[in-house]
């Protein structure tokens, strides 16, 4: 056998051989586990500590609801409020201003002319028309419940993507950001969302001090009635609220002549109308539930009332010469044609002044030079001013109309009250027919007076006149009592299931060293003997 062979002879492993660990071996001495003993106590303990295993896993699980129940968390409710008005939106055709409505995109306000004020949801007015009347568990004070109060407004994809990407180029350190993000216009959906958190701390108390928590059915119907109270405040501040003026109250049929009560009686049909169109279209489409009509019906009866009550009536009492004192009207229309013809002469002088300064304006001149070449190009455009100018030409234009229109009308009367005497005198004798004709439509003018009245009412008191759509409802914490200590029930389960293997192996260890120790003290005698 050679010197190879012979070392692989003394290599080969008995088959009983066995694998020692060696810890802490002093120089003479040797503590020796045995690992194959211990893989062995354990297989020994296995169905004990499989139920170990059980029980540390359940215990895990159980441990985050217990401490949900003892310490829940406070509920926010929060709802996500859609607006839904019309905003009122200002054009000038043909030199008239028109206001149009058009439904809210974003956050402008009603009128408008500025964005919505959110922070009015936390004012004192709103807060303590949402406090009034309700009798909750715990004191809440307004100065409380304004704490616990958050507003977010929501940004369009396009504003939320420009702000992003504005935020990246600050974190990449890019000297052209901050230029940039001035630049970035934030525009906001007709969305806002609102949050009330649960548990309030007392004034001039510690944040840490005990606070007073409401019940879950009440942080919701608490904010509830905010957004309610927000809405009552909006309606009061930019929804057109106010009801009609009774204009037929002021025609004193005793002491007018009768034109001049039919004058006033077109003025006040006019105003009447003029007030039902200019109510958004919603709120024209609104029908009533006690009469099943809306303010279109109600525009179409006092056109077809004025076609043939009024104007029919103003016409016969007109070419008729029906009149009580002859003298005394022509003498109030010489008056009113003197009045008319100064107000021409002033409107026409501010037309020749404007047209002056129109014709003698030099539009302003601006020079654009191109950066690739030394060429470069001139625009004009106008100013403000100057378009101001125009509107205010297009004014004259048609308050010299009107004027012309009022004085020919004026004319009119008067040549008619001193052409033919006896042509007047033979009109007296229709005067009582007249009058009663008059009394009669001014009866029917005050019926629809009172019925558009009554259906303002209506529709301001009714569910449909809010500033915002339904909004959300908060879940409640039970319903997500499973999903919100789904992780930590998960994160417990596995720290059971590593406790209860660590003491597995810490039970099958112990013997071993048990054994160790007692060898040791059997070393110990026999060297001491």
């Amino acid at each position: 056998m050679d010197q190879n062979e012979h070392q692989e002879s003394r290599l080969a492993i008995d088959k009983d051989a066995q694998i020692n660990v060696v810890v802490n071996a002093p120089e003479s001495e040797e503590d020796v586990i045995n690992l194959s003993n211990v893989f062995h106590n354990a297989k020994l303990k296995s169905r004990v500590f499989a139920w170990v295993l059980v029980l540390c896993m359940v215990v895990g699980i159980v441990a985050p609801l217990l401490l949900y129940q003892i310490n829940p968390p406070m509920l926010t409710a929060t709802s996500v409020v859609t607006l839904k008005y019309d905003v009122a939106r200002e054009q000038v055709l043909n030199g008239r201003k028109i206001i149009t409505y058009s439904p809210a995109k974003d956050l402008t306000a009603p009128d408008g002319s500025s964005e919505l004020d959110l922070s009015q949801i936390t004012s004192a007015y709103v807060l303590q028309q949402a406090l009034e009347g309700m009798d909750l568990s715990q004191p809440i004070t307004l100065a409380m419940l304004r704490k616990n109060i958050s507003i977010e407004r929501v940004l369009t994809d396009e504003s939320r993507r420009a702000q992003e990407l504005a935020s990246q180029m600050v974190e990449d350190k890019n000297t052209g950001a901050y230029a940039q993000m001035q630049n970035v216009r934030m525009i906001y959906n007709n969305k806002f969302v609102v949050r009330l958190t649960n548990g309030f701390t007392p004034v001039g108390a510690q944040d840490d001090a005990k606070k007073l928590v409401l019940k879950d059915a009440e942080v919701k119907l608490l904010l509830d009635r905010i957004l309610s109270a927000y809405n009552d405040y909006l309606v009061l501040t930019y929804a057109n609220v106010k009801l009609p003026d009774d204009e037929l109250f002021v025609i004193d049929t005793e002491n007018l002549d009768l034109l001049e009560s039919l004058e006033l009686l077109q003025t006040a049909s006019d105003n009447l109308y003029n007030y039902c169109d200019q109510k958004s279209n919603a709120v024209k489409a609104y029908r009533s539930h006690k009469d099943g009509r809306n303010l279109e019906d109600w525009m179409k009866t006092i056109e077809t009332g004025r076609e043939i009550a009024i104007d029919y009536l103003y016409s016969y009492v007109y070419n008729n010469s029906i009149v009580r004192d002859k003298n005394s009207m022509i003498t109030n229309y010489r008056y009113q044609l003197r009045n008319a013809q100064s107000q021409l002469d002033v409107v026409n002088s501010n037309v020749a002044t404007i047209q002056s300064i129109l014709e003698n304006y030099k539009n302003d001149e601006i020079f654009v030079s191109m950066q690739e070449s030394d060429t470069a190009k001139s625009t004009r455009t106008t100013t403000d001013y100057y378009n101001e100018l125009i509107l205010q030409q297009a004014n004259n234009y048609a308050s010299a109309a009107k004027l012309e229109t009022t004085i020919a009308d004026l004319n009119d009367k008067i040549a008619n009250l001193t052409a033919d005497s006896n042509k007047v005198i033979a009109a007296e004798t229709d005067l009582a027919i007249a009058e009663e004709s008059l009394q009669q439509t001014i009866a029917s003018c005050r019926a629809v007076y009172e019925g558009i009245k009554a259906h303002m009412e209506e529709l301001i008191s009714s569910p449909f006149y809010t500033t915002y759509a339904e909004h959300t409802e908060p879940q409640d914490r039970l319903q997500n009592f499973i999903s919100a200590n789904l992780k930590k029930m998960i994160i417990g389960a596995v720290a059971g299931a590593v406790i209860a293997c660590g003491i597995w192996f810490l039970a099958a260890l112990a013997p071993e060293f048990q054994k160790g120790r007692k060898d040791e003290d059997e070393r110990k005698e026999a060297a001491a003997v």
